[in-house]
């Protein structure tokens, strides 16, 4: 017992040889992005969860008002 590792661990060839000091390659520009479409990326982009639930529960609580407005105007005042 205690004796450690009896198998040899398993090597790989290092292919990743970039270090401290070496070369950095230049990153590439790139083209100017219209600014249309970064507009329409962000109104098609899928909202939160917590976003749609907070909608969710504004809908509900128009309904609700709308639905109480409306038997305020047409319920019979003798019931």
């Amino acid at each position: 017992s205690k004796q450690g590792i009896l198998v040899p661990v398993q090597t790989e060839p290092k292919n990743n040889k970039r270090g401290i000091g070496a070369v950095a390659e230049k990153p590439t520009k790139r083209k100017a992005v219209k600014f249309q479409e970064e507009e329409v990326s962000k109104q098609s982009k899928k909202l939160s969860k917590k976003m749609r639930k907070l909608m969710e529960h504004e809908k509900q609580l128009q309904e609700k008002e709308f639905e109480r407005a409306f038997f305020r105007d047409f319920w019979p005042d003798n019931v």
